[in-house]
């Protein structure tokens, strides 16, 4: 059963591949993709170098731009894969089980570049983001992969039977899994806005120094704090259980 459901998809293209209709939808998903290469490199050609680092004081205009350079090519095509579903799906035109399975990866593509986009602005000198980008996309592809197969919700179910007591608080494997990649994604965006906030204070030039940089960690450490506590919030652990570590 499992395994049927692993290869559906790849079952489906591989019977769409004896229809004509399947070839039409590969020549416009391919000239969907050379047009967003195009729209993608008139984009970059507009945006001047050096403009995304040149002003301290424009940290978030900065990242847009540097974020939106990264995720271009795969967020114009994603668009661009829609409207060609949606118009074919109009005229009635069969076997779109490439389209169906291009969107998801593109989708997957545009979500690892602006997360290893993210990392880099909060972490500039970390030369290991080289090789975390491959694990990254990686775990990402296999998110898609065990989602498109049907693998996903079995999985979790497998996880959430392993579980342990921490005083009153009740823990399972994929609450714990869960709660890392809430805490990473939240801490995260903590010290991405920390950056921004020390980037306004170093272009204050009417503040001290010393006191410029006191501010910057304090705001750094203020909204760590807040976005552990948050995330722990969200994946549903009392933050009072974790008092037995104390």
């Amino acid at each position: 059963m499992k395994e049927a459901r692993l290869f559906s998809l790849f079952g489906e293209l591989w019977q769409d591949v004896r229809f004509v209709e399947f070839y039409w939808v590969l020549a416009g998903l391919l000239a969907v993709l050379g047009l967003a290469w195009l729209l993608t490199l008139r984009l970059r050609r507009r945006t001047t170098p050096g403009a995304a680092t040149s002003a301290p004081g424009r940290g978030l205009a900065a990242f847009g731009a540097g974020g939106l350079k990264r995720v271009a090519f795969p967020l114009v095509a994603l668009a661009l894969v829609v409207v060609l579903r949606r118009v074919l799906e109009d005229l009635e035109v069969p076997h779109l089980s490439l389209l169906a399975l291009a969107a998801p990866l593109l989708t997957c593509w545009a979500l690892a570049r602006l997360l290893v986009y993210l990392l880099r602005c909060v972490m500039p000198n970390g030369e290991w983001l080289s090789r975390f980008e491959r694990w990254l996309s990686l775990a990402i592809w296999g998110a898609v992969v065990l989602h498109l197969s049907g693998l996903a919700q079995p999985l979790i179910a497998a996880l959430e039977h392993v579980s342990f007591g921490v005083g009153k608080q009740e823990f399972n494997l994929w609450l714990l899994i869960n709660g890392l990649l809430t805490v990473g994604a939240t801490l995260l965006l903590a010290l991405w806005l920390a950056s921004l906030i020390e980037n306004r204070l170093l272009a204050a030039s009417n503040l001290d120094g010393n006191l410029r940089e006191v501010l910057a960690r304090l705001a750094k450490a203020f909204l760590s704090v807040i976005a552990l506590l948050l995330s722990l919030s969200l994946v549903g652990i009392d933050v009072t259980a974790l008092s037995v570590f104390s």
